[in-house]
C-alpha cells in the first residue's frame, strides 16, 4: 500500500512540476519576441542602443498578443496533426490483432487491468529494439513498437516494454512531452527562420547604418541574437528535463503494472546498444524507450543510462540482474557512448523513483 501511495505522490509531483515548467514556455516566447524585436531594430533603425531598447519595449504590447496568436495557431494545427506528423517521420504504420496477436492481446490485457482506454498498436520495420508512446487524449494515444523489438524479446520482455509506454501514457507525461516539442519547434521555426530572412534582406541596410554612423546597429542586433539564443536554449532544456527522469517512474509503473520486475531488466539489457532508430527525428527518439544520445558530458541526454536504471529496479523494484546480461549490457553501452559512471552519493542510496 505505501509503494503504491509512493508512486503515485511521484506522478503527482512530476505532473505538477511539468505544468509550471510548460506554463514557462510563453514567457520564454514572449522574451524571444522581444529579442527578434531588438534584432530588426539593429537592421533597420539608426537610432541608438537606448532609443532601440525604448522602442522594442513599446512594440512589445503589440506584439504579445500577436506572438500568442500565432503560437496558438501552431498549437492548435499540431495538437491536431502531431499523430500524422509522427507517423510518417519515423514510417510507422498500424497494426491488427490478427497481423499481430501477441503484442495485441498483451495490451488489451494491460488496459483491462486498469480501466484504460486501449491505444492503437503500430509498427516500425527495423531490426533496432525500441518502443515508444504518443498521443495528447485518449482518442489518440498510441503505442509504437519496432519489429526487432517483437522478434527478440519473449512474452515476459515484451509485456513489460508495453507496460513500460502504456505507463507514460497513465502518468500523462506523454502528453506533457509532445506539448514541449510542440512548443520548442515553435522557438526553432521562428528563431531560425526570422533571424535568417532579417539577415538575407536587410545585411547591407545594416552596413549602411554603421557606415552612416547610424547608432549602435551592432550592439541592438548582438543583444537581440543573445536573447533569442538564451530563450531557446531554456526551451531545450525544459524539454530534456520533461523527459530524463520520467523513465524511472515509466519502469517503476511498469513493475507495478506486471508484478514482474526481471522481465523488465532482461528488456532493458536486451535492447542495450541495439536501441539507435536511424532516420528518426531527436524528438522521437528523446519519447522512446532508450535513447543512446549522451551529448556533451551528459547535459543533454534524455534518458539516463540503462544500468542506472536497472540498479533502480534491483534496489527498489525487488529485481534481479542477470550476471552474463549485465555484463553484455555494460560492454554494449560502452560501444553507444563515452559516458561516464553514475556519481556515488556515498553509504546513502537515492531513490529515483521517490526523490
Amino acid at each position: 500500500m505505501l509503494e503504491a501511495y509512493g508512486l503515485k505522490t511521484h506522478i503527482w509531483n512530476n505532473n505538477l512540476r511539468s505544468t509550471l515548467l510548460l506554463i514557462g514556455f510563453p514567457l520564454l516566447l514572449l522574451l524571444m519576441a522581444f529579442g527578434l524585436i531588438l534584432v530588426f531594430q539593429g537592421f533597420t533603425s539608426s537610432g541608438g542602443l537606448e532609443g532601440g531598447f525604448q522602442t522594442a519595449v513599446a512594440t512589445m504590447p503589440t506584439a504579445v498578443p500577436v506572438t500568442l496568436g500565432l503560437a496558438g495557431g501552431w498549437f492548435g494545427i499540431a495538437f491536431f496533426a502531431h499523430q500524422s506528423l509522427i507517423s510518417a517521420s519515423v514510417k510507422s504504420r498500424a497494426l491488427t490483432q490478427s497481423e499481430e496477436p501477441r503484442a495485441y492481446k498483451m495490451l488489451e490485457n494491460l488496459c483491462i487491468s486498469r480501466g484504460m482506454t486501449m491505444p492503437l498498436l503500430n509498427v516500425i520495420e527495423t531490426e533496432q529494439m525500441n518502443a515508444f508512446a504518443s498521443g495528447i487524449r485518449d482518442k489518440n494515444y498510441q503505442i509504437t513498437l519496432t519489429r526487432g523489438l517483437m522478434n527478440n524479446l519473449d512474452d515476459a520482455e515484451l509485456n513489460a516494454v508495453i507496460a513500460h509506454e502504456l505507463s507514460h501514457i497513465r502518468h500523462k507525461d506523454v502528453r506533457m512531452l509532445v506539448i514541449a516539442i510542440i512548443f520548442v519547434g515553435i522557438f526553432a521555426f521562428f528563431g531560425e527562420s526570422v533571424v535568417r530572412g532579417l539577415f538575407r534582406t536587410n545585411l547591407g541596410r545594416t552596413d549602411h547604418h554603421r557606415r552612416s554612423g547610424g547608432g549602435n546597429a551592432g550592439a541592438l542586433i548582438f543583444f537581440g541574437l543573445a536573447i533569442v539564443a538564451v530563450t531557446y536554449l531554456f526551451a531545450i532544456l525544459i524539454r530534456f528535463t520533461l523527459s530524463r527522469k520520467r523513465e524511472y517512474m515509466a519502469d517503476a509503473g511498469a513493475v507495478e503494472l506486471t508484478k514482474d520486475p526481471d522481465a523488465m531488466i532482461r528488456a532493458l539489457e536486451k535492447i542495450s546498444g541495439k536501441a539507435v532508430l536511424h532516420d528518426v527525428p531527436d524528438e522521437i527518439r528523446e519519447m522512446s524507450l532508450h535513447n543512446p544520445r549522451i551529448g556533451i558530458a551528459g547535459a543533454f541526454a534524455t534518458h539516463p543510462p540503462i544500468e542506472k536504471r536497472i540498479d533502480a529496479i534491483v534496489k527498489y523494484g525487488g529485481g534481479r540482474r542477470n550476471t552474463q546480461s549485465a555484463r553484455s549490457s555494460r560492454r554494449d553501452q560502452s560501444m553507444e557512448s563515452s559516458a561516464t559512471k553514475p556519481k556515488s552519493f556515498g553509504k546513502r542510496r537515492v531513490n529515483p523513483w521517490l526523490r
